[in-house]
């Protein structure tokens, strides 16, 4: 069941009184996505957190016609927008589910009363924050090495869990590479490591 899946996510965080997971039972609403929609675009108004029970979803930006993957998740994270432009909800960026996706929506004024009233909210949200920061200097890492392949390797490394989930195209994205230089370097290491075997 996704509530459940959300409340074992929050529990390894600090452990969830009863209150409150009757509270969360009562409030929180799941969702479905189609491969291809948005989760969330600049057009929407309201903030939203989700936790990703099912599927794989990116973050993007548009400049000018050209799509850049700012990240990409898959099951066990809470996503929303990285930030706002102006500090009054008004944002660029696109997340877009990559596969078919089931989620758990929290919106912003039940996350606001959860901070107010419930310490173990503030506690996990902390905890996440600073995830969610170690993961943003990950990636600013990543997007200053020098070369598609310190940049793959770095990857690898990073994310070895999305390798054989996440289409090329997505990854390339995300490097700021061209899908046929990373088909190439991807060819060339996995040519080292057959030699080296």
């Amino acid at each position: 069941m996704p509530v459940t899946i959300f409340f074992n996510y929050l529990n390894q965080i600090y452990p969830l009184k009863e209150h409150l997971v009757t509270y969360l039972s009562e409030k929180v609403t799941t969702v479905e996505f189609k491969k291809g929609k948005y989760l969330i675009s600049p057009l929407d108004k309201e903030d939203c957190l989700f936790f990703v029970v099912k599927g794989a979803v990116r973050g993007f930006t548009k400049i000018n016609a050209k799509k850049i993957t700012t990240w990409l998740e898959v099951e066990n994270v809470l996503i929303g927008r990285i930030r706002s432009i102006d500090g009054l909800g008004i944002t660029e960026e696109y997340i877009e589910a990559i596969e078919d996706c089931e989620l758990v929506v929290i919106n912003k004024e039940m996350l606001n009363y959860l901070y107010d009233n419930y310490f173990e909210i503030n506690y996990i949200g902390r905890v996440l924050i600073e995830r969610s920061y170690a993961a943003a200097e990950e990636r600013a890492f990543i997007a200053r090495l020098p070369s598609a392949e310190s940049k793959y390797l770095r990857f690898l490394k990073a994310y070895p869990h999305l390798i054989e989930r996440i289409p090329l195209r997505f990854i390339a994205s995300f490097l700021n590479v061209s899908e046929e230089t990373l088909s190439r370097v991807r060819t060339k290491i996995a040519k080292c490591n057959r030699l080296n075997l």
